[in-house]
């Protein structure tokens, strides 16, 4: 028997486990969480393309431009 989808996706997780009340928040907590293997991948000998497709960065990139979106509505 296989887990849910949403075992597999941490933003959710943390949502449904009422650790966090909103998207953004659910995000903050897992890059906060997460910034030792962000400093990981810097280091790393990835390639440009590579970095920027770990799912780790893209989320972090995302988080870090939503403001500006939201604030052009």
């Amino acid at each position: 028997m296989t887990s849910p989808c949403w075992k597999s996706d941490p933003i959710i997780e943390l949502l449904l486990s009422g650790r966090a009340q909103t998207v953004e928040e659910a995000e903050e907590l897992y890059l906060d969480s997460h910034l030792q293997d962000v400093v990981r991948l810097v280091e790393s000998p990835l390639s440009d393309a590579e970095f920027r497709c770990h799912p780790l960065i893209v989320l972090l990139m995302a988080h870090g431009s939503r403001a500006r979106e939201d604030s052009l509505w």
